[in-house]
């Protein structure tokens, strides 16, 4: 079977293949018309699909056209979406070749991971999907899944393995993996019998991620402007190029930025300490997901002895290939 590694995001969907490919693209669908194919696009992330009959713009090309567009993230059985069927048939046919058979392991948020593993596990367990792609149709099966709550993907991670030859029985690590709009808490303890558990009492998802910062920074702008709204398209934009363009000239923004990202992980921290570990167990912090780059430099002052993982936005992807290939290895108990 064919593995694959898959971080369906609210972001961005992110999937590693035991080849070698690394995809990313928006999580963003949108019906579309087939007469429409191929005349818009211009980027890596585009793709127009024809799924089971019924034609998708998804990524990029729905990003285009993002008044309309969809994430499916909303509901605890998200995976009963079309939109999001459509994102997890596109990726799956985007790093197939020939493939048919798929060994597939993906992760859910905490907070839906011990109401939905099940029931999720069953959908993809018996997914199948034909998905006409860039003229070539594929017939796409999952033979079979696993599911693991979302950050535990990145602890799984080989790149985590010099952090755990540190830790002593009885210590703990936590891994924060800050998404694009929310956050993931998880922890895991390292027992006397060189084991590690997961402690589901000091895991938990935030709902603060990057488009909290965003957000913020819309209406920090829409003050200035005198405008009613912002979008968090532009907001986005300010924020990673530090600039906001008026009528040719550049304000900066590099300050208002840096204000507006510390108050988000002011917050993330908070909330790491009244839920996470406590002080009565020592606890190695990691970092991970598209967020811990774009904050680093706040996380850094708040989390001084944090570790920050090498390739951070696909670590969970990376950390569920590795488990792909190990499955005969009892993880946790």
């Amino acid at each position: 079977m064919f593995k694959i590694g898959l971080d369906l995001g609210y972001g961005n969907t992110k999937i590693v293949t035991e080849k070698g490919s690394k995809i990313c693209f928006p999580s963003l669908a949108k019906i579309g018309e087939k007469i429409e194919l191929d005349k818009m696009l211009s980027a890596t992330g585009d793709y127009v699909v024809t799924i089971n009959d019924q034609t998708w713009f998804v990524g990029e090309m729905a990003a285009k056209e993002h008044r309309l567009a969809i994430r499916a993230f909303d509901d605890t059985q998200r995976f009963t979406n079309p939109a999001f069927q459509a994102m997890l048939a596109t990726a799956l046919a985007v790093a197939t070749e020939d493939e048919k058979n798929i060994l597939l392991v993906t992760g859910l948020p905490l907070s839906s991971y011990s109401k939905s593993e099940k029931e999720f596990k069953n959908f993809l367990s018996n997914f199948t999907a034909k998905v006409e792609l860039d003229g070539t149709v594929k017939h796409i099966t999952v033979k079979q899944a696993h599911v693991f709550p979302q950050a535990a993907g990145i602890f799984l991670n080989p790149n985590c393995e010099k952090v755990k030859e540190e830790i002593k029985p009885g210590d703990l690590v936590t891994v924060i993996d800050i998404g694009y709009r929310t956050t993931d808490v998880a922890t895991f303890k390292y027992t006397q019998l060189h084991e590690f558990e997961f402690v589901m009492e000091n895991s938990f998802t935030l709902d603060i991620g990057m488009v909290s910062v965003f957000r913020d920074l819309a209406n920090r702008i829409a003050e200035e402007i005198g405008t009613f709204d912002v979008s968090l398209e532009v907001a986005e934009r300010t924020f990673l190029t530090g600039v906001r363009r008026v009528n040719g000239d550049e304000i900066g923004y590099g300050d208002i930025n840096k204000q507006i990202a510390q108050k988000t992980i002011e917050a993330i921290a908070d909330d790491y300490r009244q839920r996470g570990p406590g002080k009565e167990s020592y606890s190695h912090v990691i970092m991970a997901g598209g967020g811990s780059i774009a904050l680093k430099e706040q996380l850094t002052g708040v989390f001084p002895e944090a570790v920050f993982m090498e390739d951070a936005q696909f670590a969970n992807a990376i950390g569920f290939l590795d488990v792909a290939r190990k499955l005969d290895i009892v993880l946790f108990d």
